[in-house]
C-alpha cells in the first residue's frame, strides 16, 4: 500500500481523519458479510428466497455492531491518526482495523465447521482439545480463504483511496458516527424470528462477533454458586421436601421397573450381560421411521423393528461433555458438565461401580483420548476395569489420517471385537464412537459417497432438495459407514455364546449440528433402542424420556427382574425410562447445549428456555406458549434444580457412601408414578387409525383427527407414509389440507398403492403435518403393521 508523500491530510485534526477513512472500514465489513452468507448458503445448500432474507438481517446486524464497535475503534484509532507521517499512520491504521476484520472472520470460519456460533464454550476447553476438534474440519476451499482476503483486500484498498482525500472527513460527520455508536447499544440486533423459518437459518444470519461478546459477558457474569438463598428455594417448591443441606439430590430410590416385562429369564439363570453404545452425533433427524431428513442408519432402522424403540427420547446436552455421566450415573451438570470437576468430581452410584461391586466385569472403549472431556478420570471414578483408549490400541490398527481424533468406528469395532470372545459375563461394555465427528473424513470414503447416492434414491428425495444433501455428502456418508460398522459388530457378537443373554442399549451423545437443524430440540432428539435376544416383544415407544433416566431403568430391571440389589437412596436426576403408548412427559429435567451455556428446563409439557415457556407437542416440536401460571410452575421447579446445583457445587457430594451406598432388593414403589403438573398429557392435535384395509394392490386407511385444545388448531395436511420392513420410505399420500375447530374432529381416508416391497410386511404411519415442511404437528400413529391378512389397525 503505498500513498503521496505530502497530503492534504496533515491539514485536518484527528477526529476528521477518521471520519475520512471510515467508509473503508463499511465497505470491509460488507464484504465479510457477503462473504460469510454466501459461504453459509453454498454450505448448506439453501434456495430459494431465504438466503436473501438471511444476507438482509445479516448486513443489519453488521451494521449495528460496526456502529456499536465505533467509539472503541475511534479510541484505539487517535493515537495512530496522529503519527505525523502518511504511511507509517496508515499502515497501522491497517493492523488495527485488520485485526477487528479477521476476528470476526475467524468467528465466521468457525461457524462454516461446527455450524454453531462460537461463544464462551471456548473457555470450557483446553488448546489441544480446540485443536482436536477442529482438526481437519477448517475449510481451505478457494470459497473459504476469499472470505478472508476479499475484506481485507477491500479495507485495504479502501484505506488507500481514503487517504488521498483525507479533507474530505469532517468533525461533524465523526462526531455523527460517534452519537450513533453510543445510540447503537440501545437498539435490539434484528434476529429474523418472524421471517428466517428456523434455527439453522437464525444462526447463519446471526453476527458471530455479536454473538460471541453476548455469550462471554453471560457467562462472565453467571455464577452458579448463588443462584438462590437456600430458604428461597425451599419456600419456592412447597409441594417437595426441603432440599438437604448436604446431599441436596439425594432422594429414596423408587424408579419402577417399566423394562422387566419385556424381558425373558436367562439361559444361565445369572444376570444378563449389558451393552451401552455411545453413538457420536447420532440424531432423531436423520435416524429411524420418519426422519425428517429421511433415516441414513439402514441397520439401525432394522435393528428398531426388533427392539424397544424410543421415538421421543432426549439427550440432556447438546455437545458430548455430559453424555457419560448423564448416561450411566444420572448425574447433575455441576457448572460446566459434572466432568468439568476433574479431580474435584466427587464418587457417587451409577452403573459402572454398582455393577462392578456384585460382580460384574466393566470396560471402556473409546478410539479417541479419553483426556478429553476428562473421560478418563471420570470413567477411573467409576472404578472401570478394562479402559482402552487411543493410547491402549495396540499394533495392528490404522489411526485416521484425515483428523486428529485416532481411530475410525471401523477400527474400534475391530479392536473391540478382538477382545469379545475374552469377555467374562456377566460384564458391562460401553464403547464410544467417534467418526461422525469433523471432519468426517476417513479411509475408504469414496465409497460411502457411492453408498450415500444409492440411499438418496432409496429414500426418493425430491430433486429440488438434492443440492442440499450433497453439500453435506461428507457428513451423509459417515453416517452411513458408523451404522455399518455397527451392523459389523452385531453380526459377529450374534455368533458368541453371551449374546443370547445380553441387553444392548444404543442411542447418541446429541444430534450433530453441522447439518442445519430446525429447531432448538433438534439437538438434543436423539434415539434410543433397547435391543436383546431376551425381549419378549417389540415396542414403539412414543412416551418421552432422556439419558438420565437410563441407569435407573436399568438398575430397576437387573435389581427385580434379575435378582441384583440397587442402592436405597441415590441423588439421580432420572425417575425411569416411561414405556407408554401416547405422547407425554412424566419428567422434569435439565438440559446443557454447551459447558458454558445456560441450561434448559422440561417439566412436563413445558420447556423453558432463555426465560421463554415453550410447549412440547407431538413430533417434538416446540411452540412458544402464553401461559403465566405455566411459566411461574415451571420457573420454580427449576429454580429448586438451579438451588440443589449451587449446594451441591459448595459441598462436592452426592450421596453419603459415595460410589459404595447400602444396597438393598427391589421393592415395588409405593405409587405409579403419575405425569406432573397440571396439564398431565399433550394436547393439540392427534391422530386414530381406526381401520387399515390391505389388499394386494393397496391399502385403505380410515383415519380420525381430533383436536383436543380450546382454539381452532392450526392448518394441517393428513399424511400416511409407507415403509418397508428395513425401514425404507415406500410412497407416502397426503389428504386435503384441514383446520379442525375447538375440540372439533374429522375422519379422513386416505389409499396407498402396494408395491412389490410390501410382499411381505411394511408399515405405515399417519400424522398430521405442516403444509410446508411436511412435519409433524401433532400426534400421530407410527409404524403399524400391514400385511395381506390386515383389516384393522393401531398401533403395536
Amino acid at each position: 500500500m503505498t500513498a503521496p508523500s505530502t497530503a492534504p491530510a496533515d491539514r485536518g485534526d484527528l477526529w476528521s481523519r477518521f471520519s475520512a477513512v471510515f467508509p473503508a472500514l463499511l465497505l470491509a465489513q460488507f464484504a465479510l458479510v457477503a462473504c460469510a452468507i454466501v459461504n453459509g448458503v453454498a454450505a448448506a445448500g439453501w434456495n430459494g428466497s431465504q438466503p436473501w432474507a438471511i444476507a438482509g438481517i445479516a448486513s443489519l446486524q453488521a451494521l449495528l455492531v460496526l456502529l456499536r464497535a465505533v467509539p472503541i475503534l475511534l479510541l484505539l484509532s487517535l493515537p495512530l491518526l496522529a503519527l505525523r507521517r502518511q504511511r507509517p499512520r496508515l499502515a497501522a491504521l491497517a493492523v488495527l482495523w485488520s485485526l477487528f476484520i479477521v476476528a470476526q472472520a475467524g468467528l465466521n470460519q468457525y461457524f462454516q465447521v461446527a455450524h454453531v456460533p462460537l461463544g464462551a464454550d471456548l473457555f470450557g476447553y483446553s488448546a489441544a482439545e480446540i485443536r482436536t476438534t477442529l482438526s481437519g474440519g477448517t475449510p481451505l476451499d478457494p470459497r473459504s480463504l476469499l472470505a478472508y482476503l476479499l475484506p481485507l483486500l477491500v479495507l485495504w484498498c479502501g484505506l488507500y483511496v481514503c487517504a488521498r482525500r483525507w479533507v474530505d472527513g469532517s468533525r461533524r460527520w465523526t462526531s455523527v458516527l460517534l452519537i450513533a455508536g453510543l445510540l447503537a447499544w440501545l437498539a435490539w440486533l434484528p434476529t429474523g424470528a418472524r421471517t428466517l423459518k428456523d434455527d439453522a437459518a437464525r444462526d447463519l444470519a446471526s453476527n458471530k462477533l455479536a454473538w460471541f461478546c453476548a455469550d462471554v459477558w453471560r457467562w462472565s457474569r453467571n455464577d452458579s454458586a448463588a443462584v438462590l438463598a437456600p430458604g428461597k428455594a425451599a419456600a419456592a417448591t412447597a409441594d417437595e421436601p426441603p432440599l438437604d443441606p448436604q446431599f441436596p439430590f439425594l432422594h429414596p430410590e423408587q424408579t419402577p421397573d417399566t423394562l422387566g416385562p419385556y424381558f425373558s429369564p436367562t439361559s444361565d439363570g445369572r444376570p444378563p450381560n449389558v451393552v451401552v453404545i455411545v453413538v457420536e452425533g447420532l440424531g432423531r433427524s436423520f435416524s429411524g421411521p420418519q426422519a425428517s431428513l429421511g433415516s441414513f442408519t439402514p441397520f439401525l432402522d432394522a435393528l428398531a423393528t426388533r427392539s424397544l424403540y424410543f421415538d421421543n427420547f432426549l439427550s440432556n446436552q447438546g455437545r458430548t461433555f455430559g453424555v457419560l455421566p448423564s448416561l450411566f450415573n444420572s448425574a447433575p451438570f455441576a457448572k460446566e458438565g459434572f466432568t468439568s470437576l476433574g479431580t474435584r468430581m466427587p464418587p457417587g452410584p451409577g452403573l459402572f461401580n454398582l455393577l462392578g461391586q456384585q460382580g460384574y466385569h466393566t470396560a471402556f472403549y473409546n478410539g479417541t483420548d479419553t483426556d478429553f472431556d476428562n473421560e478418563r478420570a471420570f470413567m477411573q471414578l467409576q472404578g472401570v476395569q478394562h479402559l482402552v483408549d487411543k493410547r491402549d490400541f495396540g499394533p495392528g490398527y490404522q489411526l485416521n489420517p484425515f483428523s486428529e481424533w485416532g481411530y475410525p468406528d471401523k477400527e474400534l469395532v475391530s479392536r473391540v471385537l478382538a477382545d469379545s470372545p475374552q469377555l467374562q459375563a456377566p460384564f458391562l461394555l460401553a464403547v464410544q464412537t467417534i467418526s461422525m465427528h469433523t471432519a468426517y473424513k476417513f479411509p475408504g470414503q469414496d465409497a460411502w459417497r457411492a453408498r450415500f447416492e444409492q440411499r438418496l434414491r432409496d429414500l426418493r428425495i425430491p430433486d429440488a432438495q438434492l443440492a442440499a444433501y450433497r453439500a453435506n455428502a461428507d457428513i451423509y456418508s459417515t453416517i452411513l459407514y458408523t451404522d455399518d460398522q455397527l451392523h459389523r459388530y452385531f453380526d459377529a457378537v450374534a455368533k458368541l455364546p453371551w449374546y443370547a443373554n445380553t441387553v444392548f442399549v444404543i442411542t447418541g451423545d446429541h444430534r450433530l449440528p453441522e447439518i442445519p437443524m430446525g429447531e432448538h430440540i433438534d439437538r438434543y432428539h436423539v434415539p434410543l433402542i433397547i435391543f436383546s435376544p431376551l425381549l419378549r416383544q417389540a415396542r414403539h415407544v412414543r412416551a418421552v424420556s432422556s439419558q438420565l433416566d437410563v441407569a435407573p431403568s436399568l438398575l430397576a430391571l437387573l435389581s427385580h427382574t434379575y435378582g441384583l440389589k440397587r442402592p436405597a437412596q441415590t441423588p439421580w436426576l432420572g425417575t425411569g425410562l416411561d414405556l407408554d403408548d401416547s405422547f407425554r412427559n412424566i419428567h422434569q429435567l435439565p438440559l446443557q447445549q454447551t459447558k458454558t451455556s445456560a441450561p434448559d428446563y422440561l417439566a412436563g409439557r413445558w420447556w423453558l428456555h432463555d426465560g421463554q415457556l415453550l410447549e412440547l407437542r407431538d413430533g417434538m416440536h416446540l411452540t412458544p406458549a402464553d401461559d403465566a401460571a405455566a411459566r411461574d410452575w415451571v420457573a420454580r421447579h427449576f429454580l429448586r434444580y438451579q438451588q440443589a446445583n449451587a449446594i451441591f457445587m459448595q459441598k462436592l457430594a452426592l450421596a453419603p457412601g459415595g460410589a459404595t451406598p447400602e444396597l438393598v432388593a427391589y421393592r415395588e414403589p409405593a405409587q405409579k408414578v403419575q405425569p406432573i403438573g397440571a396439564a398431565p398429557v399433550m394436547h393439540g392435535l392427534s391422530t386414530d387409525l381406526s381401520e387399515v384395509a390391505a389388499g394386494s394392490h393397496a391399502v385403505q386407511l380410515t383415519v380420525g383427527f381430533s383436536n383436543g385444545d380450546a382454539q381452532a388448531s392450526r392448518a394441517f395436511v393428513p399424511l400416511a407414509v409407507l415403509t418397508a420392513e428395513d425401514g425404507r420410505e415406500l410412497q407416502e399420500v397426503s389428504g386435503a389440507a384441514l383446520q379442525l375447530p375447538a375440540n372439533g374432529h374429522q375422519r379422513v381416508q386416505l389409499a396407498l398403492q402396494r408395491p412389490d416391497a410390501c410382499s411381505r410386511r411394511c408399515y405405515v404411519s399417519v400424522f398430521p403435518s405442516d403444509p410446508q415442511t411436511g412435519k409433524a404437528i401433532g400426534q400421530g400413529q407410527y409404524h403399524v403393521p400391514v400385511d395381506a391378512s390386515t383389516t384393522a389397525g393401531g398401533a403395536p
